[in-house]
């Protein structure tokens, strides 16, 4: 089981902080806009605590998945609501100069949700952008580059998105570590959650570097 001290869990929840803070400012420079990324709740989390944060194992979400590879190793998952994720591309396609398809067509419950190639798109960099920019702060500390695989967008249900990525970690921990990932552009604030699953000895290694004794 990953079990933190109540000082690693802080020491974490700041690096998140500072992780996503640096995420915001970079989307903000490319899409010209404003955008403050984040975190105001990070927690250990059982998979089930985690896909209730989703809205239940049923609920279809947008996944945005990286591997991580180098001194840390594991996997990123930054998991959006269907409508957030649709306004988050928009956002970063109108940055661009690129007009999103159907951009006012409000989302149907009662279809199966699907994303355009640009979209796709999109999603992929603003996935990528977030949990690099986490991986970056999390890579100051260490002597070694932590870095992240190509992103993979994936809309499905949350339990089922869950489940895939678990599979490489169920001989390591039960638990993950997660965020509430919040997106802010003016009034409007889009909600997701960013989890970062690393292997048992990666955690070891993080709080190490970061000058924790467990």
């Amino acid at each position: 089981m990953l079990t933190l001290s109540p000082v690693e869990e802080s020491i974490l929840q700041r690096t998140f902080a500072l992780g996503l803070m640096q995420a915001g400012l970079a989307l903000a420079g490319m899409t010209g806009q404003e955008i403050i990324v984040a975190s105001p709740d990070v927690r250990r989390c059982t998979p089930a605590e985690v896909i209730a944060m989703a809205g239940g194992a049923d609920r279809v979400v947008v996944g945005i998945y990286l591997g991580i590879t180098g001194s840390l190793s594991g996997h990123a998952l930054l998991m959006l609501p269907p409508d957030g994720a649709r306004d988050l591309a928009r956002i970063l396609l109108e940055g661009v100069g690129e007009e999103m398809p159907d951009a006012d067509e409000p989302v149907d419950p009662t279809r199966p949700f699907e994303l355009d190639p640009l979209s796709m798109s999109a999603l992929m960099e603003v996935g990528n952008v977030t949990i690099s920019a986490f991986l970056n702060e999390l890579g100051m500390h260490l002597h070694e580059p932590v870095m992240p695989t190509v992103p993979q967008v994936v809309v499905e249900m949350a339990g089922a998105i869950l489940d895939t990525v678990l599979v490489d970690l169920s001989m390591d921990s039960d638990q993950v570590l997660a965020a509430r990932a919040v997106f802010i552009r003016g009034y409007n604030a889009i909600e997701g959650a960013l989890l970062i699953l690393p292997r048992a000895e990666s955690v070891a290694t993080l709080l190490s570097a970061l000058g924790v004794n467990g």
